[in-house]
């Protein structure tokens, strides 16, 4: 048996069954149930008639074979507006206007005569519902699309290759189900995201067609311009009777896809030319950016700048190597690079205060080189001046280019004061190490990163931040010999645990007597030099703030030189 039934209704139709709860009232009949009245046929059934799914209007009929006793109708649509009961001949059919789209559940309600003798009113004798969804006139779709370059999957650009998505088309009512695209060059395809390669540069008109589900279209069309960039490239040559007179090549530029139209220069010095092949002349000596930017014959560009050194005539000293000479030895084959060296009238000296020295031999190489020798018997220890002079006007020096020290000393600068250090004589692998660290100024700005107290102040191998420095060699051969022990003022290589021949750039300071300890661990830490000045610097290293062994202040090694 069915249920109690909830039937929804708009309110002619509840006023109906009003009258009719209040009649059975009236007799007697309490405890009424709306379900009483319903027999146990079949739902009466809606019928669509006609529909359109594009239009708001929709007509329905209901099937009456299993309610041949029902004498009135009434409707409920669902959308809030109802049709109250009428006499079937009037109501079986009935046509309704939906206010918009949506899914509405129509109801159909069939009553019989009831018994105008016997005073009964009608009585509800079926009731059926019909879900409809209403989808109204279709929308027009728009049709939008994007497109952007094809690159392999090394993210590098594929010529003449773009891929084009249509995922910004919109429809606003239902869904698009096809995307048909027409490239302009005589190739088509279908797809939501679509590559192609077009064959040729050019300018191509490309056009977007879609379709909605309920058959709308929509198209879109835009111009694209496919063109390869292409590359700018060029040489330089000075002249070889005016350095101020420079000639610049294009002409290894080159266009993938077509030809380059223009070629464009700036020459670093406010002055400007067009053309593949220029020549310019710069009124000074300098460092000039010059920089070229091709145009091909659609309009893209492509630009390269290079450094252009014009020496002119005037005498330039750069730089000297070596920078350092030992007292009591010769120096030879010092190279002096610069400008406009000549043979005429050159003179070469070392210059400290008072003291000159004067090479022993010099040999202009060419205009950029020289080639000297230096004798540094009893020279003063200190920095020298490299001065050069030709014809005797110019000259130019290099302040404090060149160092007179010790063999065996470095003197190490330090924010909390200097520390001079003496290399023993019979550790050359490791000391050797040392100093070409020295030379090529790897432990300036290090900082000395990790403090024991009474054991060890460890430095060499980073930056402020504890950030590693770069440039570190390949490690060395241990040298570790019982005549070196790490006694208080000693300096010793750290290495790697259970790895005698890890040791690279990293040094500590022995603070105690760590002889027992670390000549009998990992192969013996090789000791190999010794404090002479500034073991109280070394102690007060030893006594800086920690946090777990790092300074909390850094100490930092801000210059570290021969002496």
């Amino acid at each position: 048996m069915r249920g109690t039934m909830h039937i929804r209704m708009g309110r002619s139709l509840v006023a109906f069954f009003g009258s009719v709860i209040a009649l059975f009232a009236s007799t007697g009949c309490n405890g009424f149930d709306v379900s009483a009245l319903l027999n146990l046929r079949a739902d009466p059934v809606i019928i669509p008639n006609g529909a359109s799914p594009d239009s708001f209007r929709w007509a329905f009929s209901v099937d009456l074979r299993n309610h041949p006793d029902a004498a009135r109708v009434a409707w409920d649509f669902g959308d809030g507006a109802t049709a109250s009961a009428r006499p079937i001949a009037a109501g079986k059919s009935i046509a309704h206007d939906f206010p918009s789209a949506g899914l509405f559940n129509v109801q159909v309600f069939l009553f019989d005569g009831g018994d105008p003798l016997q005073g009964t009113a009608p009585r509800l004798i079926g009731t059926g519902s019909l879900p409809v969804q209403v989808l109204g006139p279709n929308a027009a779709p728009t049709a939008s699309f994007s497109v952007v370059d094809l690159r392999d999957d090394s993210n590098v650009a594929i010529p003449n290759g773009k891929r084009f998505n249509g995922a910004t088309s919109r429809d606003t009512d239902g869904s698009i189900a096809k995307y048909e695209w027409d490239f302009g060059d005589g190739e088509s395809g279908e797809g939501l995201t679509i590559d192609h390669i077009f064959a040729t540069g050019g300018r191509f008109t490309v056009r977007l067609k879609i379709t909605d589900d309920r058959g709308a279209t929509a198209e879109n069309s835009r111009s694209l311009l496919v063109n390869s960039a292409p590359t700018a490239a060029f040489d330089f040559t000075i002249s070889a009777t005016d350095n101020l007179t420079t000639t610049f090549d294009g002409q290894s530029s080159s266009d993938p896809d077509g030809q380059i139209a223009l070629f464009s220069w700036q020459f670093g010095d406010n002055q400007v030319a067009t053309g593949s092949q220029v020549q310019h002349t710069y009124a000074s000596a300098g460092t000039f950016t010059v920089t070229l930017t091709v145009t091909d014959s659609l309009g893209t560009t492509a630009t390269t700048s290079q450094s252009v050194h014009v020496t002119g005539t005037d005498l330039l000293v750069n730089s000297i190597a070596p920078d350092f000479g030992v007292v009591n030895t010769s120096v030879g084959n010092l190279q002096i690079r610069g400008e406009n060296f000549q043979t005429a009238g050159l003179a070469l000296t070392l210059e400290r205060g008072q003291s000159i020295i004067q090479p022993t031999s010099v040999n202009v190489v060419n205009s950029s080189e020289l080639s000297a020798t230096f004798d540094l018997t009893n020279a003063t220890l200190g920095d020298y001046d490299v001065v050069v002079i030709v014809a005797g006007a110019q000259s130019q020096r290099i302040t404090e280019g060149f160092r007179v020290g010790t063999a065996n000393r470095v003197r190490i600068e330090s924010t909390l004061g200097d520390i001079v250090i003496e290399l023993v004589p019979d550790a050359p692998i490791t000391t050797q190490n040392f100093l070409q660290y020295v030379t090529d100024r790897f432990y300036d700005g290090t900082i000395f990163h990790r403090v024991v107290p009474i054991f060890v102040v460890q430095g060499g191998g980073f930056l402020p931040g504890m950030i590693e420095q770069s440039g570190a060699r390949p490690s060395i051969l241990n040298e570790f010999s019982p005549n070196r022990s790490n006694i208080r003022g000693t300096l010793a290589m750290a290495k790697l645990g259970n790895d005698p021949n890890s040791a690279t750039s990293e040094f500590f300071f022995n603070l105690g007597d760590n002889s027992a300890n670390l000549d009998n661990q990992n192969g013996g830490f090789t000791v190999f030099a010794n404090v002479v000045e500034g073991l109280d610097v070394m102690d007060a290293m030893a006594a800086v703030p920690l946090d777990n062994q790092v300074p909390v202040t850094d100490i930092v090694m801000t210059r570290v030189r021969r002496e």
